[in-house]
């Protein structure tokens, strides 16, 4: 499976708030210039995709995860 860590970030990067998703990454890298651009990438990610992309990205993190072979 993949690691929990990743699927955290990427749970939080499709659904969370932004502010959730900066406090995540502060956790790993506390540097501004890392912050800033996560806090920039989460912003896009909310403003051009949809719920249903959202759900797909998601699902598709959950069927790597499940499969065997990963």
């Amino acid at each position: 499976g993949l690691c929990p860590a990743f699927k955290e970030d990427v749970n939080l990067f499709l659904t969370g708030s932004v502010s959730e998703y900066v406090a995540f990454i502060q956790q790993y890298k506390n540097e501004s210039v890392i912050l800033e651009n996560a806090e920039n990438l989460k912003k896009c990610v909310d403003s051009k995709l949809t719920e249903e992309d959202k759900a797909n990205a998601q699902s598709l993190i959950e069927k790597i995860d499940s499969n065997v072979f990963c």
